[in-house]
């Protein structure tokens, strides 16, 4: 099973970041207990509920997308959040697009990033710049490339002039280390481990979806932890520091990036619970999550949990998007 994620560690400082988190838990052998310093536990949030039946997760088929599906599935549920409506279908192929062609990282950036992978950074500069259009106008182009990477197709005149009447605004972004391109005022430096869990529930406890970048971790079969048979059958995607995960080495400098739209609080689990997560595999991801009353579960095909502890640990990047619009530039 091959899959090609489209994420990467935004520097090397990041990945040494995560590294060093790391060690510093496996140094102490200890995790720091989130629910001790609150009283309770906290409350279980599901910003899709209602919603997710009608909206089943997409599939990037492949191709190294998951940047624009995960920044677009918060776009479009927090639009449908704020004006009570049926979920909108933005194109996450024009939103790619505009990430490598308007945006592109610098050659040190893009070095070994898989079929033109982007950073979340891309994606905001995109929204804010040149904004997004229903999917009707830039429909999604599933790989064919062989040997090489996709060379990206220019949208229309008329997809470029209806995005440009759209333009979303970002409420937050954050990242480990300083990225070059943007204004550092807008850019929170976190460092792994800062309670960068308790600041993702608080953006959903806002009603604000939060596509977040984590990296991969490699089993002995030569698969990720992303895709190992137990992760596809549960959606349930573990760490190294997570109860009963299997041996994982890494981070490696390659990562995921997927929308977070809930949580579940789980008094076993030392930040307090898991992550609900929207992912871009479409409906063969967590294929028996409905299945599972065992344990925790998202419940539907196509979308995963993902524990506190392991976006506390290991979130390299996150990006909110707000579904207000700026529209054309005057």
């Amino acid at each position: 099973m091959t899959k090609i994620f489209g994420s990467k560690a935004p520097s090397q400082y990041a990945l040494d970041s995560v590294r060093a988190a790391r060690a510093d838990q496996l140094a102490t052998k200890t995790v720091q207990n989130w629910t001790k310093s609150r009283r309770s536990l906290p409350t279980g949030i599901r910003l899709d509920a209602g919603i997710a039946n009608h909206w089943p997760a997409r599939d990037q088929y492949g191709r190294g997308t998951c940047v624009a599906f995960a920044t677009l599935a918060a776009v479009e549920l927090h639009r449908a959040i704020r004006e009570d409506m049926p979920p909108e279908r933005l194109s996450e192929q024009f939103l790619h697009e505009r990430m490598v062609s308007s945006h592109p990282l610098s050659q040190v950036e893009a070095a070994d990033i898989p079929e033109g992978g982007v950073l979340l950074r891309q994606a905001l500069s995109a929204l804010e710049q040149d904004g997004v259009v229903e999917s009707a106008y830039a429909p999604y182009k599933p790989n064919t490339t062989r040997g090489g990477p996709r060379r990206e197709l220019s949208p229309s005149f008329e997809a470029l002039q209806m995005a440009a009447g759209n333009r979303i605004q970002c409420r937050a972004y954050g990242t480990i280390g300083a990225p070059d391109g943007i204004d550092p005022n807008r850019v929170d430096n976190f460092q792994p481990g800062q309670e960068t869990a308790k600041k993702m529930l608080d953006f959903l406890q806002d009603g604000l979806p939060v596509a977040v970048g984590v990296p991969l971790f490699q089993h002995p079969s030569g698969l990720n932890n992303w895709i190992l048979p137990s992760t596809v059958f549960s959606g349930i995607v573990l760490c190294p520091e997570d109860a009963d995960a299997p041996p994982l080495n890494g981070p490696r400098a390659d990562g995921h990036v997927v929308c977070l739209t809930g949580f579940q609080p789980d008094a076993s689990e030392p930040h307090g619970g898991w992550f609900v997560f929207r992912n871009s595999w479409g409906l063969g991801f967590a294929s028996h999550s409905t299945n599972n009353p065992s344990g925790p579960t998202a419940g539907m095909r196509g979308y995963g949990l993902i524990s506190a502890s392991h976006i506390n640990t290991y979130c390299w990047e996150y990006l909110v998007p707000v579904a207000t619009n700026s529209g054309a530039a005057a």
